[in-house]
């Protein structure tokens, strides 16, 4: 059995795709954190070899089991491997999800109902404007996703428990479960205050910057740049219904036949204020799974007193939405982060349409101070502090 927390990044593409193997006291165990790409950024292989590479990596010569599967929230590039009919021949412990994915709470509910039918109705509006395939390919991301969700809700074998975090409870976001023993996990987000769910944008300063100008001259269109925003009274009417009205509708059309990318944009944004957003603590080390946590959710957190105390411990950070600038907040990276040695993983690629995601000001300023090094998914080069085997990079994190 390993003596350290080792941590697995597949090469998915622009997706997030991590297995965890925690030394407990009886035994190895494992934990899968989402596995999905999105349609912009592929990757070198298809998801099916992907979910048979992970299948391979946690049977250890029998049968298939993952202790514990996470999905931090429902976008493809997180979700869409889970779409794979081999699921069900895997065994489960647990599975966790958002709360706002708890069929018997009403308010995660409405969410839920909301995100959807928004989606769709953006979907159509795409279509009917003639927009790119590109762009309809990227608000395709943020639809419901049932097949794979339908898995992570009923599917694999086994019997697996649902939890729905964090809990209502506050003083229940710590926790342990049976499944790893030794571990300690702190569920920081998303909030139940809609107010949180719904602050997408850092201020100016709270982020590192995306250049106004590629290098030829020529603007940069970033599928999650600030400029491409939905008028603020349209906004809070659009996503605080269920029911999509007359009126809304052609004021949709109508934005997605002048600016589609605002609305690809703005459903994004709302989905990602529902992620999870974890950290977990053992023999003193503190590994922190953002998932896509955008500016509220860190907020909230970085506001905490008994969560910053945590974040200030980091030994490992996921880097949180593939390095994007409306996640990682400066004030994480050049004040909390800098009382600790750290490694990071970024689970990204460059595509041609988010020409600056992972953010090159926020990758430099994770790498420059001593003790810091960072491995991307799609980098062939060895790094420093990280083990590489074909497509995967390996990070033991801590002696036990």
């Amino acid at each position: 059995m390993a003596k350290g927390i080792a941590i697995r990044m597949y090469n998915v593409g622009f997706g997030d795709s991590f297995l965890l193997r925690f030394p407990c006291k009886d035994q190895e165990r494992t934990m899968l954190i989402d596995v999905g790409v999105h349609p912009a950024g592929p990757g070198p292989h298809t998801m099916s070899e992907v979910v048979d590479q992970i299948i391979e990596d946690v049977s250890d010569g029998g049968d298939p089991r993952i202790d514990i599967v996470v999905c931090t929230h429902r976008h493809r590039d997180h979700v869409l491997g889970f779409e794979n009919e081999k699921w069900k021949d895997v065994e489960v412990g647990e599975v966790w999800m958002p709360w706002t994915e708890d069929p018997k709470d009403p308010k995660a509910r409405k969410i839920l109902e909301t995100q959807s039918k928004k989606a769709e109705a953006i979907a159509l509006a795409l279509r009917l404007a003639g927009a790119p395939s590109d762009l309809q390919a990227i608000a395709a991301n943020s639809l419901t996703n049932a097949k794979a969700m339908a898995t992570l809700h009923t599917g694999f074998a086994g019997h697996a428990k649902r939890r729905y975090l964090p809990p209502k409870d506050r003083n229940d976001a710590t926790f342990t479960t049976p499944l790893l023993d030794g571990v300690l996990v702190h569920a920081m987000g998303p909030s139940r205050d809609p107010e949180v769910i719904r602050d997408m944008n850092p201020p100016k300063g709270g982020a590192y910057e995306i250049a106004a100008a590629a290098e030829d001259g020529a603007p940069l269109l970033h599928a999650f740049d600030d400029r491409f925003v939905l008028p603020a009274n349209l906004v809070d009417a659009f996503l605080s219904s269920a029911s999509v009205s007359q009126r809304e509708l052609k004021a949709i059309a109508k934005i997605a036949e002048e600016d589609p990318l605002a609305l690809v944009v703005q459903l994004d944004k709302a989905v990602n204020g529902t992620s999870l957003m974890l950290m977990f603590e053992m023999a003193g080390a503190l590994l922190l799974f953002p998932g896509d946590a955008q500016w509220g959710t860190w907020q909230a957190a970085l506001h905490d007193d008994e969560w910053h105390a945590l974040l200030e411990r980091t030994c490992f950070y996921k880097v949180g939405h593939h390095g994007s600038h409306n996640a990682t907040p400066r004030e994480f990276v050049e004040t909390v982060l800098q009382k600790n040695a750290f490694s990071g993983m970024i689970c990204t690629s460059e595509t041609k349409k988010f020409k600056k995601i992972p953010l090159p000001s926020l990758v430099t300023a994770l790498g420059t101070k001593s003790g810091h090094h960072i491995a991307r998914s799609d980098d062939g080069a060895k790094v420093k502090g990280f083990t590489r085997n074909g497509d995967v990079y390996t990070d033991t994190v801590v002696a036990i």
